[in-house]
């Protein structure tokens, strides 16, 4: 694993107008964004058919992400992560401006993906918190007995907030989304989210909203109510409270989570695993035995899995996401 045939790669990021975003992506991480529209979105990291990441810098600069998954996907990924069944890079990783509440929706799982013929795969994300205006919150789960005819009558009534789980958060704060976990984030967030590389997405419930030519968003009721685990437990908060500098944030089948203090230099292995490093304080350096990249706050790289080891220092907090 010593040899590194791409180095430590870095992206273009890609920036997308939703109709609850705003501003805060230039005016928080200086993205360069257009000052005139309601950007929700910055895709850091995406092997997505809709938007393929482009290298920036270096050896491979003008090629796609891609691109060196087909020349070489076990130097890059390792030998735990699995491309998508569409031989894609498995993650997406996304900066998410809320100015407005986002939909009441759902993602569906691998398994109900493929059963409704859908090109994607399946959505587990997680949010870390990294700016919340006092109050702001999340609903993530269903209150204990809501039923498939219930939730479609709330539906249809316009009351189905009040068979949502609602908690207000603060920077800091992770939640993991398990698919099928009914959810919304609430105005006033960015935040920070790893997912599976999926853009599927059952739009429930959209607060009787309207665009600019007065007209509703779609809705996927009858898939949403197909993909939502009705059984399933609210998604909990999870307080960042480092220890020895490290947090473990999350672990699932397909990404673990974990944050670093920033307080002294941070040793990595990568344990044959691909690492995506993103940077939520002033700045942050990884270095490994030949390169080093600096980040500022709101910037990632990809580190290969061919890497064995990189160090993370600088003193800023810093996320670490492992396929």
């Amino acid at each position: 694993m010593s040899s590194n045939p791409f180095g430590i790669l870095r992206f273009h990021e890609q920036y997308f107008e939703r109709i609850w975003g705003g501003q805060r992506l230039r005016t928080l991480f200086n993205k360069p964004i257009p000052n005139d529209k309601p950007i929700g979105e910055a895709w850091l990291i995406s092997d997505h058919s809709s938007a393929v990441s482009v290298v920036r810098e270096g050896t491979h600069a003008g090629r796609t992400l891609h691109d060196l998954i087909v020349e070489d996907a076990d130097a890059l990924l390792g030998s735990r992560a699995k491309l998508t069944p569409h031989g894609r890079f498995p993650l997406l990783l996304k900066l998410l401006d809320s100015t407005d509440v986002l939909s009441v929706q759902v993602h569906p799982d691998d398994e109900t993906a493929a059963a409704l013929g859908e090109p994607d795969v399946g959505k587990t994300e997680m949010w870390h918190i990294l700016h919340a205006d006092p109050g702001a919150a999340l609903f993530c789960g269903l209150a204990p007995g809501t039923t498939p005819s219930t939730m479609k009558s709330a539906i249809e009534n316009g009351t189905l907030e009040q068979y949502l789980t609602r908690f207000t958060v603060t920077p800091g704060d992770s939640v993991f989304v398990a698919a099928g976990t009914v959810h919304a984030i609430g105005a006033g967030i960015v935040l920070a989210e790893i997912q599976q590389n999926s853009d599927l997405t059952y739009r429930l419930y959209d607060w009787n909203r309207v665009d600019a030519s007065g007209k509703a968003r779609e809705l996927h009721i009858d898939k949403g109510l197909r993909a939502t685990k009705f059984d399933g437990q609210p998604a909990l908060k999870k307080k960042d409270s480092s220890r020895d500098g490290l947090n473990e944030l999350a672990t699932s089948q397909y990404f673990s989570a974990q944050r670093i203090d920033g307080s002294s230099p941070c040793d990595y292995s990568s344990n044959g695993r691909f690492s995506i490093v993103l940077a939520i304080g002033e700045q942050t350096t990884v270095e490994t035995e030949t390169e080093q990249a600096v980040l500022h706050c709101g910037e990632c790289c990809l580190v290969p899995a061919c890497v064995s080891d990189f160090t993370v220092r600088d003193g800023g907090p810093t996320l670490i996401y492992a396929g």
